[in-house]
C-alpha cells in the first residue's frame, strides 16, 4: 500500500489539450455533430493515426471555455493501462483549474474504490460534466476497459463521455446504442472533405495548386488529414509541385513514410540527425536532446524546429517540452532502426540509464525494453524496488517489464522473483505465487543471502499468507513482531503492511490486547505516507477489536470517525462506505436497532458482493442480515443469505467464511427448541465436535470458527439436558475469554452458564453469572445476546427484576423484558418442502450429484447432504431414486425429463 500521489507528481499537460501549432482547419460539420454528445452518454471516435481526432476534440473543447459546464480532458499513455493510475488522472482532470481538488485518489486504492470516489465526486457537482479521453489505445487493457465501462454505466445522468482511440474499444456500446445513447465517428467521418482539403492546400502560399492537382491529392490520400498536412509542409519547403503530386501514391504507412521523408529531407543534414534521435523520446526536452545528440543548445534548437514546422507540438505554455506527431515519430524510429540497429539500441540504453538515475521508472523501463537489453531492464526494475512498485500503483509497469524477461532471467534475480510472485498474487494466480515463493525460500536458505533480502522475502511471504487467508500460530506472529524491530524506521510501506497484517492476525487468533498496538502503529505509518484510504482500514480493525473486548461504545465512536472521513473524501456509496456500513450494521444489531442495521445492509451487502472483501466484513454483513431475517420469522430468507455467503466463500477460496456460514445456520436452528432434532443432524453433518475441539488448542486453524463451534455445542448440550457437560466446557471457555480480554464473548458465556447452573439447582451461581452479563452489557448498550438467547434468559431475568436493583440497572432489565416480550420466535418448519429443499430435489431428479447440486445452488456439499436427509424424512424414503419417484407421484416437482444418471 502507498499514499496518494501528490498533485505535483501528476503531469499537468495530460489534462489539457495539446497546444497545436498554427491554425487548424475548422471542422464545423463535425463540431456540430459533437455538440449532440451533450445529449448522449458516450461519443466514440475511432480511426487510425493521422485522422485528426485530437485536433477535432481540442477545437470542440474550446467552444466551452469559460462556460458553466465541466469539460475535463485527459491524454492517455501506456502507463495509464493500470486502472488505479488511470483513476488518479481522471480525478485530477475532473478537479479542474480553480476547482476544489479534495482528497487525491491514492495509487494504493483498489480500482473499485477509486471508481466509487470518482462517481461520488461527479454526483456532488451540479454542472453538466463531459470527460474527454484521448488516445485510449495507448492505455487499453482489460482492467482499464472494465473500469471505464463501469464508470460510463454508473456515473450520474449529467455526465457524458467522449473517447478517442485508434482501435475500437469494447465499452458496452452495444447496449448504449440500443438505448440511443451512443454517437460514433469513424475514419470515414473524419477524412477531409474536398472543401476542407482545398482550404488546407490553399495555405501553400505562392504555390497554388490547380483543381486537378487538389482532386488528385484528395483521391490518392483518401482525405487522410495527416497526409494532406504533410503534403502542405512539403510544398512549403519547395518540393517540385508536379513531381510531388504525381508521386504521392499509396496509402497507410507507406504514404506516411513517403510524406514524412519529404519533411525530413527538407532539413539540414545535422538537423535531420537530431530529429531522428529525438524521435525516440515520448517527450522531447532540451536536456534530453543534449544527452542523445551530444549538443549544448537543445532548448534553442527545439524552438527553431517548432518554428520550421517539423510536426513538433509544445506540451506546455512555457514550451519546455515537446512531442512529435505520433505517426511521424513512429516512422522516424523505424528509419533509425533500419539505418543502424546498433546505434538505435545504444541510444535507448543511454536514455534508460538517464531516466533510471532520475528516478523516472516508467521511461527507464520503456527505453530498456526498446534497447533489448535484458540485463539493463532487470537492473532498472531492481533499482525501482521490484515488488514495491506494485503496492505503489505500478502493477502495469511491472507486468510490462517482466513480460520482456525470460523465466531464467527472472529466476536469476531474487528481487525479480519477488516482483513476479507479487504480480501473480495480485492477478489471482495464487498457486504460482506460492510455488515461486517456496522455491525462493529454499534457494535463499542454501545460498549466502543478505539480511536485507531476507527481510524482503519475509515481508512478501507474510503478504502472500494474508492473500491465502492462511492461519498462523502464536510463534509465527511473535516472529513477525521481531521482524518489525529490524526494519528501517523510515520504510513506511513495509512497516505499515507488516504491522497491519500482524494486528489482523492477532485479532483473528483472539489475542486482542496484542492486536491493538500493531494496528495503531500501522495507522501511524499510513499517516506518514499520506494514505488516508489505507488508514481507514486500521480504523475498521480497531473497531472490531474494541467490539470483541466488549467496548461497544468505543467501537461505535471509531466507526463514526471513519464514516465521516469516507463520506468527505470517497463518497457515501463507495466501497469503503459499504465496508463501514457492514461493520456499523453489526454494532446496531447488537444494540437491538435491527431496522437501522437492515437499512445499511440493504445497499451495502449487494455492493460488497461486487467488490473485493475479506472474511470479517463478509461475515458481519451476511450473518447480521441472516440473524435479522430469522428474528422476523423469515427462515428461508436467512438460509438464502447464508447460501450467498457460501457462494462468496467458494469463489474467493475463503474456507473460514464457509465454516462460519455453516455454524451460523446451526446457531439459528438452535434458537428454536422445536428444531432440536434437525439441529443435531446438521451438527453431525458439518462435523461440529471436531470444530469445537479446536478451542482447546493454543493456535487453532481459525479461532473464530472454534469459538462459534464451541458455543453451538454448548447450546446443543444445554437443550439436550447435558448440563454438567455444558458447564465444564463453558468454564474452560470463560478462562480463555478472561485471559484474552474477550469481554463480548463473556456475555454469551455467562448467559449460558446462568441457564446451566439454574438447571442443576445452583440458583446463586446462576444469578451471579446473569448479573455479570448484565453488568458488562448495560453500560455498553449491548442487548442482542439476551434476545438471541431468550430460551436461556427468561427465568434469570424475571428473578433479577424482582430483586429491586439500582435505578439504572432496573431500567436496563425492564427494557430487556419488554424486548423479550415482543420477540418473535422462529416459526416451526412445515412438513411441506421449503424452497431450498425443493430446489435440491429438482436438481436431484435431473441426475446431478451432491457436488453438482452444491455448485448450482450455492451450498456446500455437506449442507446439500444434510438437506437431502431432511427431504427423505419428509417424504418417507431412504433412496435417491425413490425420492424422485415419490416426488413426481405427489407433484412435488415438475414431471419433465430427467437427466440420465445413476442414483
Amino acid at each position: 500500500m502507498s499514499g496518494a500521489a501528490a498533485i505535483d507528481e501528476l503531469i499537468p499537460t495530460k489534462v489539457a489539450p495539446p497546444l497545436w501549432m498554427g491554425n487548424q482547419i475548422r471542422r464545423d460539420a463535425l463540431l456540430d455533430r459533437l455538440d449532440s454528445a451533450l445529449g448522449q452518454r458516450l461519443t466514440l471516435i475511432h480511426a487510425p493515426a493521422g485522422y485528426g481526432k485530437t485536433s477535432l476534440l481540442a477545437q470542440w473543447r474550446r467552444r466551452f471555455e469559460g462556460g458553466d459546464r465541466l469539460v475535463a480532458w485527459l491524454t492517455l499513455e501506456r502507463d495509464d493501462a493500470d486502472a488505479k493510475r488511470l483513476a488518479q488522472y481522471i480525478a485530477y482532470a475532473l478537479s479542474g483549474e480553480g476547482e476544489e481538488e479534495g482528497e487525491p485518489i491514492s495509487s494504493s486504492m483498489p480500482a473499485r474504490a477509486a471508481l466509487s470516489a470518482i462517481i461520488n465526486r461527479l454526483a456532488r457537482d451540479p454542472r453538466q460534466a463531459v470527460l474527454i479521453l484521448d488516445d485510449l489505445h495507448c492505455a487499453e487493457s482489460p482492467e482499464v476497459l472494465d473500469f471505464l465501462q463501469s464508470l460510463i454505466r454508473l456515473a450520474p445522468r449529467n455526465c457524458h463521455f467522449i473517447i478517442a482511440s485508434r482501435d475500437y474499444p469494447r465499452l458496452g456500446q452495444a447496449v448504449l446504442a440500443a438505448e440511443g445513447q451512443l454517437l460514433e465517428l469513424s475514419a470515414e467521418d473524419l477524412k477531409f472533405s474536398s472543401p476542407e482539403a482545398e482550404e488546407m492546400l490553399a495555405r501553400a502560399d505562392g504555390l497554388p495548386l490547380g483543381e486537378d492537382d487538389v482532386r488528385s491529392l484528395i483521391e490518392r490520400t483518401e482525405g487522410w488529414p495527416i497526409a494532406l498536412q504533410l503534403t502542405l509542409f512539403s510544398l512549403k519547403r519547395g518540393v517540385d509541385r508536379r513531381s510531388f503530386v504525381g508521386g504521392a501514391g499509396g496509402s497507410g504507412s507507406e504514404l506516411a513514410g513517403y510524406l514524412s521523408e519529404q519533411v525530413l529531407m527538407s532539413l539540414p543534414e545535422d538537423v535531420q540527425e537530431v530529429v531522428l534521435r529525438t524521435a525516440l523520446l515520448d517527450q522531447v526536452t532540451g536536456e534530453a536532446l543534449n544527452l542523445i545528440c551530444d549538443r549544448q543548445d537543445g532548448g534553442l534548437l527545439l524552438e527553431r524546429l517548432e518554428q520550421q514546422g517539423v510536426l513538433l507540438t509544445p506540451l506546455s505554455p512555457a514550451r519546455d517540452a515537446w512531442r512529435y506527431h505520433q505517426l511521424f515519430a513512429e516512422y522516424l524510429r523505424e528509419r533509425l532502426a533500419r539505418r543502424d540497429i546498433g546505434q538505435f539500441r545504444m541510444l535507448h540504453q543511454r536514455l534508460a540509464l538517464w531516466f533510471d538515475a532520475r528516478g523516472e521508472t516508467a521511461e527507464a523501463i520503456s527505453h530498456a525494453i526498446e534497447a533489448e537489453d535484458s540485463a539493463l531492464l532487470a537492473g532498472v526494475l531492481e533499482d525501482a524496488g521490484g515488488w514495491r512498485l506494485i503496492p505503489q500503483g505500478q502493477l502495469g509497469l511491472v507486468e510490462r517489464g517482466l513480460a520482456r524477461l525470460s523465466a531464467a532471467e527472472i529466476d536469476a534475480s531474487p528481487a525479480l522473483v519477488l516482483a513476479k510472485l507479487y504480480l501473480d498474487m495480485k492477478c489471482g494466480r495464487m498457486d504460482a505465487a506460492r510455488l515461486a515463493y517456496d522455491r525462493q525460500v529454499a534457494r535463499s536458505g542454501q545460498e549466502e543471502t543478505s539480511p536485507d533480502l531476507w527481510t524482503e522475502i519475509r515481508v512478501v511471504g507474510d503478504i502472500l499468507a494474508e492473500y491465502e487467508n492462511e492461519p498462523l500460530a502464536l510463534e509465527d506472529l511473535l516472529a513477525r513482531e521481531a521482524l518489525l524491530r529490524t526494519l528501517p524506521a523510515d520504510d513506511h510501506l513495509v512497516l505499515a503492511n507488516v504491522s497491519e497484517s500482524l494486528g489482523a492476525k492477532y485479532y483473528e487468533g483472539g489475542w486482542l490486547e496484542r492486536a491493538m498496538e500493531p494496528t495503531l502503529a500501522a495507522r501511524g505509518h499510513y499517516q506518514a505516507m499520506g494514505s488516508l484510504y489505507s488508514e481507514l482500514f486500521t480504523r475498521f480493525h480497531e473497531a472490531r477489536i474494541r467490539e470483541a473486548q466488549g467496548r461497544l461504545k468505543d467501537a461505535v465512536t471509531v466507526l463514526g470517525v471513519a464514516r465521516g472521513e469516507i463520506e468527505a473524501h470517497f463518497g457515501a456509496r463507495s466501497d469503503l462506505a459499504a465496508n463501514c456500513a457492514a461493520f456499523e450494521a453489526g454494532l446496531l444489531y447488537e444494540q437491538d436497532r435491527a431496522a437501522e442495521a437492515n437499512a445499511l445492509l440493504e445497499w451495502a451487502l449487494p455492493h460488497m458482493e461486487q467488490s473485493d472483501g475479506w472474511v470479517d466484513v463478509y461475515a458481519v454483513a451476511y450473518f447480521t442480515a441472516a440473524h435479522s431475517a430469522t428474528d422476523e420469522g423469515a427462515i428461508e430468507a436467512a438460509r438464502a443469505l447464508l447460501a450467498r455467503a457460501r457462494n462468496v466463500a467458494q469463489r474467493r477460496r475463503l474456507r473460514q467464511l464457509e465454516l462460519l456460514a455453516d455454524l451460523c445456520e446451526l446457531e439459528l436452528l438452535l434458537r428454536d427448541p422445536a428444531s432440536l432434532g434437525e439441529a443435531r443432524a446438521f451438527a453431525e453433518t458439518i462435523g461440529l465436535d471436531a470444530l469445537a475441539d479446536a478451542m482447546a488448542e493454543e493456535s487453532p486453524a481459525y479461532r473464530p470458527v472454534a469459538v462459534a463451534a464451541a458455543l453451538c455445542r454448548v447450546r446443543l448440550a444445554l437443550l439436550s439436558g447435558a448440563h454438567h457437560t455444558a458447564l465444564d466446557e463453558l468454564a474452560a471457555m470463560a478462562r480463555w475469554a478472561r485471559q484474552h480480554g474477550a469481554g463480548r464473548l463473556l456475555i454469551d458465556l455467562n448467559l449460558l452458564k446462568a441457564h446451566g447452573y439454574r438447571a442443576i439447582g445452583e440458583a446463586g451461581k446462576a444469578q451471579a453469572c446473569f448479573d455479570e452479563a448484565v453488568g458488562t452489557a448495560m453500560f455498553q448498550g449491548i442487548v442482542r445476546p439476551f434476545l438471541n438467547a431468550h430460551a436461556f434468559v427468561q427465568p434469570a431475568l424475571e428473578e433479577a427484576l424482582s430483586a429491586s436493583p439500582d435505578r439504572f440497572r432496573a431500567q436496563f432489565l425492564k427494557n430487556l423484558s419488554r424486548a423479550l416480550g415482543s420477540f418473535r420466535a422462529p416459526a416451526p418448519a412445515p412438513d411441506a418442502l421449503n424452497d431450498a429443499e425443493a430446489a435440491i430435489l429438482r436438481h436431484l431428479s435431473q441426475g446431478y450429484s451432491n457436488k453438482e447440486i452444491a455448485r448450482l445452488i450455492g451450498m456446500s456439499p455437506d449442507t446439500v447432504k444434510y438437506r437431502l436427509k431432511a427431504v427423505f424424512r419428509k417424504i418417507g424414503v431412504n433412496k435417491r431414486r425413490d425420492a424422485v419417484r415419490v416426488s413426481h407421484e405427489r407433484g412435488l416437482i415438475d414431471g419433465g425429463e430427467t437427466r440420465s444418471a445413476a442414483f
